[in-house]
């Protein structure tokens, strides 16, 4: 890993969810050991982002060299490394270096800050860091004690799985958040660019059910939209309509699966004002119709 490898390189985007086929968990929440995921991809990990992902490493043993963005750690575990959504990364680890690794969706965590800091939530970021524990005992034990919560929760397919995944993810976070000043990290220290990406995707969380147009977001975010299209395919490799259709496919799912609602009720909270086009639009994403994708997955 050298020390321009981030600036340098052409910064791939990893999707837990398609590019690694044996992590355990849900849709929105992805775990797995730092072992298993390093016996994957390699413990020289090459610089990469999650493109709408929090990743979340807990390591109890071992070490690690990391880049996180433009800074370098050197840290002997136990440690956390915080990794908001397309931050770009890369590390290397020894054998024996071992621990936890949670990817988790964004939607799930940037409302976490609404409560944490409610006063001011415009002027607050989540950050990218590096976190030791080794003199942190009452850390630790909690830390310790969510993630074996995580692991059995994952491993098993018990009733609400989902939702209780998402509550241990977000209990997780929120005390992760807790533990570090973010007071210190204002909106802005993320590099221009990448800040303008973040800002879309939360955008897009807001607005989904509004179906806003391509240019309209980019008339939000005060950028034209040739630049928008450019800066989505850079950091996700996709344009921003698809990345728009993703958020709401994903919550079309999460409507069928988790509410009763038929589904012309869930095109209508979606914002679809034609229930046949809301069939098509997710046969087209989905391969199948709404109906039956909810027969197949609903247990």
């Amino acid at each position: 890993m050298s020390d321009s490898q981030i600036n340098n390189e052409v910064i791939s985007n990893i999707d837990i969810s398609k590019d690694y086929d044996e992590t355990q968990g849900s849709d929105d929440v992805h775990y797995q050991t730092f072992g298993r995921m390093a016996a994957f991809f390699g413990r020289d990990m090459q610089a990469h982002r999650h493109d709408g992902f929090f990743q979340l490493h807990y390591l109890v043993t071992g070490r690690i060299e990391l880049q996180l963005d433009d800074l370098r750690y050197s840290v002997q575990a136990p440690l956390f490394i915080l990794t908001p959504p397309s931050v770009p990364h890369a590390f290397f680890t020894q054998e024996g270096t071992d621990g936890y690794v949670l990817t988790v969706r964004q939607e799930l965590i940037t409302p976490l800050l609404n409560s944490l800091y409610p006063a001011h939530r415009e002027l607050i970021d989540i950050p990218a860091f590096c976190l030791s524990i080794a003199d942190k005992p009452d850390e630790l034990e909690t830390f310790s004690h969510y993630w074996a919560l995580i692991r059995r929760e994952s491993a098993n397919q018990f009733a609400g799985r989902e939702q209780s995944l998402a509550f241990l993810a977000q209990s997780l976070f929120t005390f992760l958040l807790r533990s570090i000043p973010l007071e210190d990290h204002r909106a802005g220290g993320v590099r221009g660019e990448l800040k303008l990406f973040q800002r879309f995707n939360q955008l897009v969380d807001q607005h989904y059910s509004q179906h806003l147009t391509v240019p309209e977001y980019a008339q939000i975010l005060g950028i034209t939209e040739s630049r928008l299209k450019d800066m989505c395919r850079r950091f996700a490799n996709r344009p921003p309509k698809r990345l728009i259709f993703d958020r709401q496919l994903r919550e079309a799912k999460r409507l069928l699966l988790f509410s009763d609602s038929p589904v012309f009720e869930v095109a209508y909270q979606l914002g679809f004002k034609d229930p046949a086009y809301f069939a098509r639009f997710f046969n087209r994403l989905e391969g199948c119709s709404p109906s039956i994708w909810r027969e197949n997955n609903v247990k």
